[in-house]
This record gives structure tokens, sequence and C-alpha cells, in this order.
């Protein structure tokens, strides 16, 4: 009997992937396009602090409130210290009704003058451990240069990845992938094919070896994913990971754990024939389902997005993939080592057949992969800076394009090689009288060299998107260029000015902007002002005092004497407590001749030019009286900030997507549906 007699008459199952096809690409086009005016990412790092970062109070404070953005936190670990380095607060309590704040009660509430150091790390929602440091200072003693610098040199983003969380996130990720795409295609593609008894029974062979192989990379992937993030709290051990199981992200990791066991269960359930074969592909579905919403519910999006935005978005993202991915990996895996075994006339019907059925699938799977990963990068990547800039950026680059060289391969082997072969197949016999080579391949024909060229492009397409997942993993380990650009390393800026033989370089940090005759700063943040005297490279000491005056346009005066430092320079932190214009006048003496410049500055709101948003710490009266009425809804409010042109860009261009994949997925169902009747 031949492939084709024994397909006759089957078109309920076209019929169905047709209607899946059109609702899922519908699904995903109203979700782009009510995403359209998506809020804007907040993450889980440190926006706002009482006190503020270099506020300076009268008093020292009776508790330190720290403001997260976007992700809750799950474990805090912060620790004040005093002027004399000693550690001056309590155990951290985390807010039950708002898990975005932290307070740290300070024991000792009469402690002396002098900067106090704030070091904090927290577990976020989302698995990972971020951490940071600010300062602020009780009296009225100017701050020390080098305290500053230390914390300003520490308030950075750290955009490190940990190897074994990447290495389990990605075993996990391709586990589910295999795990939903599998019985998809087997249900709406193999099956119908392969209808036979005698190449059933071949074909649920293979499909249980590679149901058990995602399998259990998934259970072992979510285990050693739980482990590695339980290590936030402390060395591993088992009451660090029963601590870690009471938080909601260990309960969550609870249930992926268990629902991965059930699975390879299920599994090995279907190798024995204890369970009937469509109920363990249905219940293997579902399962693998729920493991991606776990996933998703723990993802970047959920977690500092919106919840249940983020969490659709991401498991729609995760489906999307294993349609395509997982369905793919059935071609290469099992139905081309099968098709190699068949008889030589059937051999390209099989084929043809099912990567027709297939491309329904994978055209749906990409739908849902492109529109809501433009999505994602809206949410993750708001400028087009952030693609080049961060490490987040960079990897996502790297993914595009292997996402890009696979859909070309699809694209060849759907529309070249595949067209060849149904020529090839239209030409006349295939050469029935040439049987199959032991070692797996051809012994001649016309359609073999096709088949092959076929088997190796879905091969190397499976391999590429395999590195995807790999790098997808990277992607959620890491923080997002949202966050990485938004939190950057202080910048500093240098005025240079030439008296006779003697240089004097003015330097301000940190600076929001700068040119070589003006700073503009952030009002009230401590500025550590340095001047150098310089000689052929070599530091002048000056004669007289080294004194900076700054005089604001509303007649506001403050003048202050620098302080020398080994290295040659004079320094001084000095905060502009009002926004508006400054002239700062720096004088001096080295070598005994006297110095007067004069520089232009600007001192602008945090709200336009930083990252920390606060009243003016000069105005306080009372470290312990602060009033912070916006923290009410400090991140909360989803239109506090407009997207950004790119981001509306991408935005569009998942709206754009989901439309053209709606069409296309269509288009191909039909063709499909008119060939099998």
């Amino acid at each position: 009997m031949s492939a084709r007699s024994s397909l006759d008459g089957r078109n309920s199952a076209p019929r169905r992937s047709l209607l899946a096809a059109i609702l899922a690409c519908l699904v995903v086009a109203g979700l782009a396009i009510a995403l359209v005016a998506t809020p804007v990412a907040a993450h889980a790092y440190l926006s706002e602090s009482d006190p503020a970062n270099g506020e300076q109070v009268d008093s020292p404070p009776d508790e330190v409130t720290l403001y997260f953005s976007g992700d809750g936190v799950v474990n805090a670990d912060v620790t004040v210290e005093g002027p004399d380095g000693d550690a001056v607060s309590g155990e951290p309590e985390i807010d039950p009704d708002d898990t975005q704040i932290v307070r740290v009660p300070i024991d000792d509430a009469d402690g002396e003058d002098g900067m106090y150091t704030v070091d904090w790390e927290v577990l976020a929602d989302d698995g990972h451990t971020t951490s940071g440091s600010f300062f602020f200072a009780v009296g009225d003693e100017p701050l020390d240069r080098d305290a500053v610098l230390e914390a300003y040199d520490e308030d950075e983003t750290d955009e490190s990845v940990s190897p074994i969380e990447a290495g389990a996130k990605s075993l996990l990720l391709v586990g589910v992938v295999g795990l939903i795409g599998i019985p998809a295609i087997a249900t709406l593609a193999v099956g119908p094919v392969f209808a036979r008894a005698e190449r059933r029974e071949a074909i649920d062979r293979r499909l249980t070896q590679l149901l058990a192989g995602a399998a259990g990379l998934a259970l072992v992937g979510a285990l050693v994913l739980g482990l590695a993030r339980s290590t936030a709290l402390g060395p591993l051990s088992v009451e660090t990971v029963a601590q870690f199981a009471k938080t909601p992200l260990g309960r969550a990791w609870l249930v992926q754990s268990v629902l991965g066991l059930a699975l390879g269960g299920l599994v090995v359930a279907m190798a024995r024939g204890r369970l009937p074969r469509r109920r363990s592909l249905v219940g293997t579905f579902v399962g693998s389902l729920a493991v991606a919403g776990t996933i998703a519910w723990t993802s970047h999006s959920a977690t500092a997005i919106d919840r249940l935005q983020g969490t659709v978005v991401d498991f729609v993202h995760i489906v999307g993939a294993g349609l395509w991915i997982g369905g793919l990996a059935v071609l290469a895996f099992v139905v081309v080592p099968h098709v190699r075994a068949a008889d030589a006339d059937d051999r390209s019907v099989f084929l043809e057949r099912t990567i027709r059925r297939y491309s329904i699938l994978a055209l749906v799977g990409v739908t849902l992969v492109v529109t809501t990963g433009l999505v994602l990068a809206s949410w993750h990547v708001p400028t087009a800076d952030g693609l080049t800039d961060t490490f987040y950026g960079l990897t996502l680059v790297a993914k595009l394009v292997l996402v890009a060289a696979a859909l070309a391969l699809g694209g060849i082997t759907r529309f070249v090689l595949l067209r060849r072969l149904e020529s090839a197949r239209s030409g006349g016999p295939t050469g029935a009288a040439r049987p199959a080579s032991t070692d797996g391949g051809f012994d001649g024909g016309d359609d073999p060299p096709t088949v092959s060229r076929i088997a190796r492009a879905v091969r190397l397409e499976v391999a590429l998107l395999v590195v995807v997942l790999f790098l997808s993993a990277v992607l959620t380990s890491a923080p997002t260029a949202a966050v990485a650009g938004v939190d950057d390393e202080a910048a500093e800026a240098t005025i240079e000015y030439e008296y006779d033989d003697v240089l004097v370089e003015v330097t301000a940090l940190p600076v929001a902007d700068a040119t070589n005759e003006s700073f503009t700063l952030e009002a009230g943040e401590p500025i550590v002002f340095e001047v150098a005297f310089l000689d052929d490279g070599e530091p002048v000491e000056s004669d007289q005092p080294v004194r900076l005056l700054a005089s604001s346009e509303d007649g506001t005066e403050m003048e202050v004497e620098l302080e020398a430092h080994d290295d040659g320079t004079y320094a001084t932190v000095q905060p502009l407590p009002d926004e508006g214009h400054w002239e700062l006048r720096v004088t001096g003496a080295p070598d005994g001749s006297y110095v007067s410049e004069w520089i232009d500055a600007t001192a602008v709101s945090a709200d336009g030019h930083g990252d920390h948003e606060h009243d003016d710490g000069a105005d306080h009266d009372d470290g312990a009286d602060h009033e912070h009425d916006d923290h009410a809804d400090h991140d909360h409010d989803p239109d506090s900030s407009p997207d950004t042109a790119f981001a509306t860009l991408l935005q569009f261009g998942a709206v754009a997507v989901a439309v053209v994949g709606t069409v296309a997925a269509t288009v191909e169902s039909i063709r499909v549906r008119e060939r099998d009747e």
C-alpha cells in the first residue's frame, strides 16, 4: 500500500489544524494590538531610599527605608554602618503589604555625627540577587572624599551571569520546549501521515525516546535551578533549601519540580505501555504547559512589568518556541530516520506530507515567538543603544541573528527543497528497486539527494535553535538593558585652564552633563570637586588655601576650603542645594602665583538626570521626620514614563508580525487541506 492511499479521507486533522492556526494567530494579533500601549519596565533595583543617597540630616533616623522598583523582594540583607565602621542596624523587615519596600531599624538612634553607609543585597521575585550601597551623613561635618568616591564606585549594576543558573535554565527550557512541541506535532502532523500500525509502532518508539530525553532535561534543569537560586540565602545546605522553599519563588520551584517528576513518570508509563498513547500525549502536553506557566510566573516580565500581563506574554513566547523547535526536533530525530527505513516509493510522500503539516504549526509557533519577542524587547530594551551598550542587548542581538538564520533554513526547506522533492516525485517512480543502505543513507535514486539535504537542513536548524534557547536562558539570568542603562556608573568631567606654565584642572563627580566650560549637576547630590595644579604633568603645591566659592542666581553663597590629599590634589564634597544657574570660583596659589577661575554650573532636578528621586538633602531639618508621600505609588503607575520611540517601533512591529503570521498560517492550512481533498 502506498502512503497516498493510507491518507485518503483523513481530512479532520488538517481542518483542526486550520482552525487552531487561525485561532492562535488571531489571539496573538489581539494581544499584540492590546500591548501597543504597554507599561514601561520597572526593575528589581533600588530606586529610592529614606534618607536619600548623600542626604545630610541633623540626627540619625530611627530607620532606613529602601524602595525597590518592579520586582518584589523575597529576602533582604541590609547593614547600616556608622562613622566608626560598626553595624548600627537591626534585622531588615519586608513590608507585607508592598514587598518592594524594605525597612531597617537603627538600633542606636543617638549615634555620632558622620557618614553612614548602607550595604544591601536582596533576592527578587524572579530569582535574581542584586546588591549595592549608598550613604547619608549626620551633622554638618563635610563628607570624606574617598568614602564618597567608594560609594559611587560600588553603586553599579552587576551584569555578570551565574553559569550554573544559566546552564540549568537552558536545560529546563530545552526540556519544556520539547515536551510542548513533541506531542503537538505527533498528534497533528506525524499521526495522520504514518497511520498504519506497523509504521506507528516504530514512530511511537522514537517519540517516546525523545519525550523521555526532554522530560529528563526539564527535571534536571528545574532541580539544579532551584538549588542554585537557594544559595542566595546562604551556603547550599538542607537548611538553606528549606528556607528557600518557604519563599514565593521557592514555592514556585517546588511546583515546578513536582510537575517535572510527574511528567517523567507519565513518559515512563507511556514507554511501558501502561497508558494509552493518546492519553499520554495529552497529559504530557498539558503538564508541559503547566511547567511553562511556572517559568513565566517568575520571569523578568511577570515580576518587573505586570504579573498577569508579563506572565501571559512569556507563556505564549514559550509555547510558540515549543511548537516551532519541539516540532522541528520530531522531524529531525523521528521522522527522518523513519523515512530512511521506509519503502523507496513512500519516502518522499511521507516527508513531504509531514513537513506540510508541520509547517502550519511552525508558522503559528514563529508568529507567537516573534510577536511576543518584540513585545518583550520593547519592555527590556527600550532604547536602541541598549542593544550595543549592555550585555543583555548584545546577547539579544546574537539570539536574533541565530533566529534569522534558522528562519532562513526553514524557508529553504519549505520553499526550495520541498518543491524539488515534489517535482522529482511527480516526474516518475523513485526507483523502488533501490533499497535503503545499512548505514541509514540511500543507494541512489532521484529523491534521496533532496531528502538528505532536507535532513541536514532540519538538523542544522535544530542545532541553531538549541543555541537560541541557551541564549534565552542567559537573558533570563542577566539584568535587562533597561536596568543596566539606568544604573551606569557615575560620570565625571574635567575642565582645564592654563596659567603661564601651570595647568589648572577642575574635576566634578558625578555630573549629568558637561562642556569645556561648564558643568551640569544634580541639585542636592553630593558632588566631589577636585582641583589639581600641574606643571609638566607633575602636581604643584598651592602656597595658599585652595577655596571653592559657589554663588547661585538667587543670592545663595557657599565658600569651602578644599582639603589637600597625598596625590597632590585638593578636594571637597559639596552639594548645590538649589536648582538653577550657579557660578563656581576656584582660587589658589600654585608656586606663589595667584589663580582665580570662574566656572558656569547648572543644578537640575533629580527627575531628569539621575536615579535618585528625593527632596534636596540639604533642606531637611530632622532625619527622623522625612515626608516622602510619593512613595505610596513609587512604581505602580504604568503611565509614569512614556514609551521611547524605539519601544513603540518594536510594539508596532509585533502587531505587523501577528497579522502577517496569521495570514501565512491560514494560507498554509488551506493549501494542506486542498491537497488532502
